[in-house]
């Protein structure tokens, strides 16, 4: 029986020790590929944020109340664009307005009251002008009344001279010296008169000046307290105007409302109560949040990817940057990294404020090998 299937058993035995040596050769190939994957292969060691997000280079400013008190109006909403002194949120100013509007009345009567003063101080002003063109007309009849009286008192005193000259040398009667002196002394106590009355007229005159100076002083004065009334109220009402202008909440930039919450009217509003968040205009960065293990592995100019939550990596594509700053320390358990961006590495991506997402920064290079001492603690 051994004759006929011997040779197929030596050929069967041939077979099986060619098959193992094949598959010890095949076994020893894969084991120095992978001896030459283990040493000569790089796989990159990659550090993944706690947390990331797209950030306007600016900061963003809040939208403040200065002063307290219920809603009137509310112009907020998320991603709406404001002006740089928009109105945004208006507070209830019945009180202030009313209060403002007695100010306003005050004051326009002080300034009538001012105004009749002044045209009052305006005719007497114009009265003392015109007294004093009469007082001085006056005085000017009175003195040539003075004068002509002064000469008619000289003549007679002259034809009296001369009559007792006349009636010594028997020429002229006793009558006629008793009648010229009788002139004499009639002029001298005409001019006499005339003199005193000069001087009443001038006394008159000056009395009359004084009293109307007075009452000038006293319109003076009296335009003066108006004046500083007037000034203390219009002060009083610029500062109702401030305090007015304190219950109208404006934006203080340019730019999108950011944060918003809802407002309606009649909420009642505390002092420096924030209302919303404006996130400017500019360029965009990435904040990142690390933790702390990855202080001393992370320095400026690492690239970076960003895989944003909202935009699937593998349809939109990846956020790329740069490293350009690292804290010192971390602080509250995350370290933050802040890295420039390509606004153009994903194109497919609308770029805004606020966007989030996992940010990967390839720290290093090793080879497996190497990886695997590392893991190990046997790494150099």
């Amino acid at each position: 029986m051994q004759g006929p299937f011997s040779s197929s058993l030596r050929a069967l035995a041939a077979e099986r020790g060619r098959g193992l040596e094949l598959a010890l050769a095949l076994a020893l190939a894969l084991l120095l590929a992978w001896g030459w994957w283990m040493v000569r292969a790089e796989v990159a060691l990659v550090e993944v944020s706690v947390r990331a997000s797209v950030e306007s280079v600016a900061a963003a400013v809040p939208v403040t109340t200065l002063a307290p008190g219920r809603v009137a109006e509310a112009r907020l909403g998320l991603g709406r664009r404001v002006a740089a002194g928009e109105l945004l949120v208006t507070l209830e100013t019945g009180r202030l307005q009313l209060e403002r509007a007695g100010q306003v009345a005050e004051i326009a009567g002080l300034r009538a009251q001012l105004a009749a003063s002044e045209r009052e101080h305006a005719a007497v002003a114009a009265a003392v002008a015109t007294h004093e063109r009469g007082g001085r007309a006056r005085g000017a009849e009175v003195q040539a009344s003075a004068r002509e009286a002064e000469v008619e008192a000289a003549l007679a005193a002259g034809l009296a001279a001369r009559d007792r000259s006349l009636a010594e040398e028997g020429v002229e009667s006793t009558e006629a010296v008793e009648r010229s002196q009788g002139q004499l002394l009639g002029r001298q106590a005409g001019a006499a008169t005339l003199r005193l009355q000069v001087a009443r007229t001038a006394a008159e005159l000056r009395e009359r000046l004084a009293m109307f100076g007075v009452e000038l002083a006293r319109l003076e004065r009296q335009q003066s307290l108006l004046r500083g009334e007037i000034e203390r109220r219009e002060a009083a009402l610029l500062a109702f105007d401030r305090t007015l202008a304190e219950h109208q909440v404006r934006a203080p930039i340019a730019g999108v409302l950011g944060h918003a919450p809802p407002l309606h009217p009649g909420a009642v509003l505390a002092g420096n109560s924030t209302v919303a968040m404006i996130v400017p205009d500019g360029a965009l960065r990435i904040v990142a949040g690390f933790r702390p293990a990855a202080i001393g592995r992370i320095t400026p100019g690492q690239p970076v990817r960003l895989r944003l939550d909202g935009f699937p990596w593998t349809q939109y594509g990846e956020l790329r940057g740069a490293v350009v700053s690292v804290a010192g320390e971390a602080v509250g358990g995350s370290l933050r990294v802040e890295c420039s961006l390509d606004p153009t590495s994903a194109p497919g991506i609308p770029l805004e404020h606020g966007l989030v997402g996992t940010l990967e920064l390839e720290l290093d290079r090793l080879s497996p090998a190497a990886l695997l001492t590392r893991g190990s603690g046997r790494a150099p």
